[in-house]
């Protein structure tokens, strides 16, 4: 099963394909980045979806210098990239071993730049294993959607659905253990019953003997205090 983690443009909260989470920016910071630009200059600066590898380029032959609107929106666009960038380096620190890779969307700047406005981060989860081995992977994926200083709504439903996962991991370490438990006390009730009646038997065997050696002596004893005929005579 993958997750995906992060923020992705489009300036609005929308799930994933997949199931997991995608950030946008939020519409107040879309709103100050397309501020003092035409329709126009809206639609000539699209995001696009690249792969994490990509960096901001810069485009050769700009020669008109920036408004003070335009530079407001550079640096803006600079900030959400920064920001992106932690977001998604977070997640990815996070999930360790469980990161398989991830993606972010770039928009064109009025200078000509790239800037990563949106991203993600897939989450490769197994949903075989012990009991152990899923409360593990389930608490490292709730790192992970929480690792971002801003977790997304999102992000706190993917943090919400692992804790849960963990939490039915650990009902099932208990009743694996229960179990465990009691068939130890029945093996030692067990133990003990065939202790004690190996006991009872060797008693009844010293018993016996006891008995068997009693009634020897007593016979013997018998035997030498009776008188005879001739001692009665005499």
């Amino acid at each position: 099963m993958d997750l995906s983690l992060g923020r992705l443009s489009g300036f609005s909260n929308n799930a994933s394909a997949s199931g997991g989470i995608q950030r946008g920016v939020e519409s107040s910071r879309a709103e100050l980045i397309t501020a003092g630009s035409s329709t126009e200059d809206s639609a000539a600066i699209p995001a696009t979806r690249e792969s994490t590898t990509q960096r901001p380029v810069m485009e050769t032959g700009q020669a008109n210098p920036l408004t003070p609107e335009e530079q407001a929106q550079v640096r803006e666009l600079q900030k959400v990239d920064r920001e992106v960038r932690a977001h998604e380096a977070a997640h990815r620190a996070a999930a360790g071993g469980l990161a398989s890779g991830g993606s972010y969307t770039y928009q064109t700047g009025p200078d000509g730049r790239n800037y990563a406005v949106g991203g993600e981060v897939s989450i490769s989860a197994s949903s075989t294993g012990t009991p152990r081995e899923k409360l593990q992977q389930a608490e490292t994926i709730r790192r992970a959607a929480l690792a971002p200083a801003d977790p997304s709504s999102q992000d706190r439903q993917v943090a919400a659905q692992a804790a849960a996962t963990a939490a039915q991991a650990r009902i099932e370490i208990s009743a694996a253990k229960h179990q465990e438990q009691t068939e130890q006390r029945k093996e030692t009730a067990g133990q003990e019953n065939r202790q004690n009646t190996q006991q009872v038997s060797n008693l009844s065997t010293l018993g016996r003997r006891a008995i068997a050696s009693f009634e020897g002596v007593a016979g013997n004893s018998a035997m030498q205090s009776n008188p005879t005929s001739v001692d009665e005579i005499i």
